[in-house]
């Protein structure tokens, strides 16, 4: 079975807009990795500052291989500039 991420981030008010920039460059990087399924962002409609993340790989191995990706430690070394506070991330496996 696939294995996901899911990350809630809330990002602080005046780094929207970078924060916006870097994580579509993740994601669209992210995209063209081997094992990647999908790649999805959302924005709180009534909370612009907090996002959630769901990304899908084909298995662990595929996830592991993208968190030593140079792309996806870029994002994580910036990510105490752009946050509010701690991301909540989550490894889910799926079940159907």
């Amino acid at each position: 079975m696939s294995v996901s991420l899911l990350a809630s981030l809330q990002c602080k008010k005046d780094a929207v807009a970078a924060f916006n920039i870097e994580l579509k460059k993740l994601m669209d990087a992210s995209k063209a990795e081997p094992g990647c399924i999908a790649y999805d962002i959302y924005q709180y409609k009534d909370e612009f500052v907090r996002f959630v993340v769901v990304d899908e790989w084909t298995d662990d191995d595929a996830l592991s291989a993208h968190m030593e990706t140079p792309h996806y430690k870029y994002f994580v070394h910036i990510l105490p500039a752009l946050l509010e506070q701690q991301a909540d991330v989550k490894i889910l496996t799926r079940i159907v």
